[in-house]
């Protein structure tokens, strides 16, 4: 268990009533760590039917998780692939093609996996095309590097996003418990900053190649009955 807390918090006080509510009875049992180490799960086509207007896609695979330095090299090709509206699918897809209502890539981080991914919706008509840019822009990146005013705009991005967590109370118990919890440290500011920078093109390029593998993902499609898709399987 771990106990954070930020604010207006006198640290002292924290101390004493930690003591007084959680410690006393407890004890000291020695509880093992469970680890998932299902990185390899294999690929599938799920298609699930519903009453529904709209056609979802949901692309994923394991990566790796917290404790793995390979992670925040995903977090920046996360970033690069679909979070903003500068992103390649936001622009590729929305943008250029106007053919989803949403698109974004994902990236949910646990102390030993994470799951990342792509997420769109559309209409049934457009599924199909949408899937195959999808398709295309991990071809790209797997294929080229990306320029070094991309990978800034990223690293950019990334920092902005968690400079301003900064300005939250709850943002900040939550990441000084993480880190905790992770790494049982609490990470500096300066720490994650250097992290965020050291990360390179050719970082990004091997790591598409390892990752962007379009045979080992997991896709989700859930449609209406009547809808038929080709590109899916």
């Amino acid at each position: 268990m771990i106990i954070a807390a930020s604010g207006a918090v006198d640290h002292e006080k924290i101390l004493k009533l930690t003591e007084k509510y959680f410690l006393k009875d407890m004890g000291n049992a020695n509880v093992k760590r469970k680890y998932y180490n299902r990185l390899d799960v294999s690929a599938k086509v799920e298609l699930i039917d519903k009453e529904i207007q709209q056609v979802h896609a949901i692309i994923g695979k394991s990566t790796a998780g917290y404790k793995n330095d390979l992670r925040n090299k995903v977090a920046i090709l996360t970033q690069i692939l679909g979070e903003g509206s500068s992103s390649r699918l936001f622009q590729s897809i929305r943008e250029r093609n106007g053919i989803a209502y949403q698109v974004n890539s994902f990236l949910n981080s646990f102390y030993d996996v994470s799951s990342f991914g792509v997420y769109l919706s559309t209409n049934e008509k457009m599924m199909d095309k949408a899937l195959g840019i999808v398709d295309r822009e991990f071809r790209k990146l797997k294929n080229n590097k990306i320029s070094e005013n991309e990978l800034k705009k990223a690293k950019e991005a990334m920092k902005g996003h968690f400079l301003l967590s900064l300005e939250n109370t709850s943002s900040r118990m939550f990441r000084i418990a993480q880190s905790e919890f992770y790494f049982n440290r609490v990470k500096s500011t300066d720490e994650i900053i250097k992290d965020i920078d050291s990360v390179t093109r050719e970082d990004i390029l091997e790591l598409s190649n390892q990752l962007l593998n379009e045979n080992s993902f997991i896709k989700i499609i859930i449609k209406s009955k009547d809808t038929i898709l080709k590109s899916a399987a």
